[in-house]
This record gives structure tokens, sequence and C-alpha cells, in this order.
């Protein structure tokens, strides 16, 4: 079971991930929204797993905990994305050099 918790996450942030870096490097996509939309898809996709995996015969704390902690860990992901593109928008403010001096 935690085997499979482990291959959702590699399969959920290894390609969030990726794109996220490669549309902020493009230009299309900033850091920061790119985070704020994982942070949210990650409570979804916690609760989602957790759902799937608490069953109407057990009483399912081992799911339970398996999507708090994909949650948990989505949305951290999201939130450091967030807070690194903060970082780089406040910094390419500070250091824009005036031209026309």
């Amino acid at each position: 079971m935690d085997v499979l918790v482990w291959l959702f996450l590699a399969l959920v942030l290894i390609p969030a991930n990726i794109y996220a870096i490669k549309w902020h490097r493009s230009g299309n996509f900033p850091l920061m929204v790119s985070g704020i939309f994982l942070a949210i898809v990650g409570v979804v996709l916690g609760f989602t797993v957790g759902g799937i995996l608490v069953g109407p015969a057990n009483s399912g704390q081992g799911g339970a905990i398996a999507g708090a902690f994909v949650g948990l860990v989505i949305v951290g992901n999201g939130l450091l994305y967030f807070i690194i593109g903060l970082a780089v928008a406040i910094g390419k403010l500070f250091t824009r050099k005036n031209s026309q001096v």
C-alpha cells in the first residue's frame, strides 16, 4: 500500500514539476500561479485519494492517512513554488535597471 502512495506521488509531482519549470522558463506561466494551482489541486487530490482508499467495509485509517499525506506533500510543493516565484518576482523588481537615467 505504501508503494502505491509513493508511485502516485511520483506520477503526479514529476510531470507537474517539469511542466511548471518549463512554462516558467518560456515565460508562458508565472511560477507563483503554478504554485497556487498546484496547492489547490493538492487539496482535491488528497481528498480523492483518501476517499478511494477508505473502504466502506473497514475503518480506513490507513487510507485516510495516505490521502492526507498525499495532499500535504502536493500542497507543500505548491507552496514552495509560490514562495520561489514570489522571490524571483521581487528579485526582478529590484534588479531591473533604468535605461533612461
